[in-house]
């Protein structure tokens, strides 16, 4: 390590007892430009939770864009509220956040915390709180894919697709799984029609960069495109019935007897 670099860890361990006396805080690690700072990340925590990020060693994007601005002298951190009163408040103001600002913007990997409260627009929200239960006919069966973590309102028809078709651990591919609904809080956000499945990574991803950091070897994806417009009429917007998932992100529906898998 070397004298700039001990220089840089002892200025912020000094701010460690500082950070002991504020609770729960929400934070931003940010891009110095200038006069500008950019957030690159939204965080919660307490005591110096803010300051680990500075000393972890892996490939995400986050960790090389912290080593990156460490070396350029051009990370900064903002406490953007603290003396939150729980771990829960801070959660939400997090998720907030980083709604405001857009995955898409930070390298937060996922939607915060509550996220089936975040931001959607006025239709969304509608959907989810008027829509009427609907169950999927037996000639279109197929999985549903939850959504709930990754999907955020206003996301391109790719982001979309790419985070619906994979990669998943031990899908069912059997010839009875014909489309996957795509959804996020119950409601049906798009329908697509399998064609096959691949192993995952065998299809180019655009909109994703959480892939180089998972065991992709035994996962898979599928490849499809679009249901027609007819079964995306019936369907998208709309409540599907279907099994609870118990942890798991596809659940079977429009069989007679839905199973988790």
């Amino acid at each position: 390590m070397n004298e700039e670099e001990n220089n840089f860890n002892d200025i912020h361990r000094s701010y460690k007892k500082s950070l002991t006396k504020i609770g729960f805080y929400v934070y931003a690690l940010c891009e110095i430009d200038g006069n500008n700072r950019i957030p690159f990340y939204i965080g919660k925590g307490q005591g110096d939770r803010c300051l680990q990020h500075l000393s972890e060693i892996n490939n995400t994007p986050k960790v090389k864009k912290i080593q990156q601005l460490i070396s350029e002298k051009r990370i900064g951190i903002d406490i953007l509220r603290h003396n939150i009163d729980s771990d829960k408040s801070a959660k939400l103001i997090e998720a907030t956040c980083i709604d405001l600002l857009g995955v898409g913007n930070l390298t937060n990997a996922v939607r915060g915390s509550g996220s089936l409260m975040g931001r959607m627009s006025l239709e969304e929200v509608h959907n989810l709180n008027e829509a009427i239960e609907t169950e999927v006919e037996p000639e279109h069966a197929g999985i549903a894919v939850l959504l709930n973590k990754t999907y955020k309102s206003g996301m391109s028809e790719l982001e979309l697709f790419e985070v619906t078709r994979g990669v998943w651990r031990n899908p069912p591919t059997d010839d009875a799984i014909k489309f996957a609904y795509a959804t996020y809080g119950g409601i049906v956000k798009e329908v697509y029609l399998i064609h096959s499945w691949v192993k995952a990574g065998t299809q180019q991803y655009f909109t994703r960069d959480d892939l180089d950091i998972r065991d992709l070897s035994k996962r898979s994806e599928f490849i499809g495109r679009k249901a027609s417009d007819e079964i995306r009429e019936k369907y998208v917007g709309k409540l599907i019935k279907r099994n609870r998932g118990y942890g798991s992100p596809l659940i079977k529906v429009g069989f007679s007897e839905q199973v988790e898998l």
